[in-house]
């Protein structure tokens, strides 16, 4: 059955297009929004919900077809591994068979949910798809479908269990000679029921002084029970551009990191702390690491002008002190011949 169910998830992420983001998803000129419905509900009762699609195609009317597939969770990454809907949230639902839209025509359609009596408390996970090729007695269709997520917790006795596992520097590394610092932490859900962290990354320097903020979930990430997600934060402050020209000579390469470094600048160690909640109850959890910069280009840069000007004043200071005993000389000598006059 488990060989079964991951051939069929295979199969179907092979023959599908699909993006999930915080946008808009488009697929065959099709967009869909929201990308993504979190709703709660109780045993028995029915759920609705509007997804807009719009026909971005300027060639003509096209007809969409509805399907719909249970998902899982796929590793640590957060990716959706779909499953055969053959209970639970995937056959809750009903959004009609097909949609028609002309070119450029936009519809709202009535997505319901209807929890059985006897569901049981906590998360279920379902997609919703949007085809240019129908379902054909259950088989997986040829073609480009995208779609909405659905999450769905049924209300009860809800488990909140587990926490977060891990936080530290990405491949656990130390020393870094500039920014970005990659950070990553993993949070395991032994729960029945999706957990979405909230909260920050707090960069302190060697003072104890806050530097930096960072959010600790922007992707507004869910980790589904009885799993494991990794979520990456970087601290960089400034990004490159991604049509910048790279210097191929030595000095030329060597002065772009200077300059690359002097606007990342940092040096020295940094305390990163991890401030997280999350639950119905604004359950707690955090971490603090250490890591540290040290941006040799710039630092080499810098203490070669420390030197040059340090020469320079020197000299500058002893020409100065030179002048002045000579001044004071010539005062000293000269009233003594004005006196013998």
């Amino acid at each position: 059955m488990k060989i079964k169910k991951t051939k069929f998830s295979l199969i179907f992420i092979a023959v599908i297009i699909i993006s999930f983001v915080y946008c808009n998803n488009s697929a065959q000129a099709l967009t869909i929004s929201p990308a993504r419905i979190e709703v709660s509900g109780d045993p028995g009762t029915v759920i609705s919900k509007e997804i807009t699609l719009l026909n971005d195609s300027k060639a003509g009317e096209e007809t969409y077809y509805v399907s719909y597939s249970n998902f899982e969770a796929q590793g640590e990454t957060g990716s959706p591994l779909f499953v055969e809907p053959k209970g639970d949230l995937g056959t809750w639902m009903n959004a009609g068979q097909s949609v028609t839209l002309r070119a450029n025509e936009s519809k709202k359609i009535l997505l319901t949910i209807t929890i059985p009596q006897d569901a049981y408390s906590g998360g279920h996970f379902a997609v919703v798809f949007f085809g240019n090729n129908p379902d054909n007695g259950g088989q997986v269709s040829v073609g480009a479908k995208t779609g909405t997520l659905v999450l769905l917790t049924v209300n009860g006795d809800v488990l909140e269990a587990g926490g977060l596992s891990s936080f530290n520097t990405k491949n656990h590394k130390l020393f870094y000679n500039t920014l970005p610092v990659s950070l990553e932490y993993r949070w395991k859900n032994d729960g029945n029921d999706r957990v979405k962290p909230d909260g920050k990354v707090t960069i302190r320097n060697i003072f104890y002084i806050p530097v930096a903020h960072i959010d600790a979930n922007a992707v507004s990430g869910n980790i589904l029970p009885h799993s494991t997600r990794l979520f990456n934060v970087e601290w960089l402050k400034y990004k490159s551009p991604k049509d910048e020209v790279v210097s191929r000579s030595f000095l030329g390469s060597f002065f772009e990191r200077v300059d690359y470094q002097w606007k990342n600048f940092a040096v020295g160690p940094y305390l990163a702390h991890l401030d997280l909640n999350y639950g119905k109850d604004n359950l707690h959890s955090s971490k603090t690491l250490l890591f540290f910069v040290f941006p040799w280009q710039l630092l080499i840069i810098i203490l070669v002008v420390l030197i040059i000007v340090f020469y320079i004043g020197r000299k500058l200071l002893k020409s100065y002190n030179q002048r002045i005993i000579e001044k004071a000389r010539l005062d000293i000598n000269t009233p003594k011949q004005a006196n013998h006059a």
